[in-house]
């Protein structure tokens, strides 16, 4: 699936969801190493902007201890042409090696995010395999009309980690003005 339309399934989602509990396992958090909480963020002197989400993309990332922002991701996000584009500030991150990107640092994600002042909007959904392996974290956080989506994966060939950060009035312009085209 192209840029374009993981935005698109990200927002659709997130517009859908008004505080439905998740369908996986809620896995215990107590063996998570939490982040120690920042502190007011870079964000709360005025309104939030792309720029002020930016901020706080980088630093809870760097406070909770997650590889940087993946520049080739970064780099394509950039180039985006999409109308949702102009709504959205995102953080990827791959670790091929799974040595420093693991489900705990989730927990110190959130952490570091509710130590900002952002509110988790519904109860975290973590999937679990048979064995006990974390698969899938996704976590949504609010604060003064942004959103933020926490998503981790465990993949066959790689763990991702990502955050999607968008102004929930802008989605909804898009949305308004293109219907289904505006995520094509």
């Amino acid at each position: 699936m192209n840029r374009v339309g993981w935005a698109a399934v990200v927002a659709a989602v997130l517009i859908g969801m008004t505080g439905c509990g998740g369908g996986g396992n809620d896995g215990d958090e107590s063996g998570a190493a939490a982040a120690a909480p920042a502190g007011p963020g870079p964000e709360d002197a005025g309104p939030v902007t792309k720029a002020k989400l930016r901020l706080v993309l980088d630093g809870v990332t760097k406070d909770a201890g997650a590889l940087p922002n993946d520049p080739e991701w970064a780099a394509s996000r950039a180039d985006s042409t999409s109308p949702l584009g102009a709504c959205f500030v995102d953080y990827k991150s791959f670790d091929k090696a799974a040595s420093t990107l693991d489900s705990h640092l989730t927990n110190a994600l959130a952490a570091a995010l509710t130590g900002r002042g952002w509110t988790e909007a519904k109860k975290r959904d973590e999937r679990k395999a048979r064995d006990g392996t974390v698969r899938a974290v996704q976590a949504v956080f609010k604060k003064r009309g942004w959103t933020i989506v926490l998503d981790y994966r465990l993949n066959a060939d790689d763990r991702t980690l990502s955050l999607s950060g968008f102004e929930d009035a802008c989605v909804k312009k898009v949305q308004a003005a293109g219907g289904p085209e505006a995520f094509n």
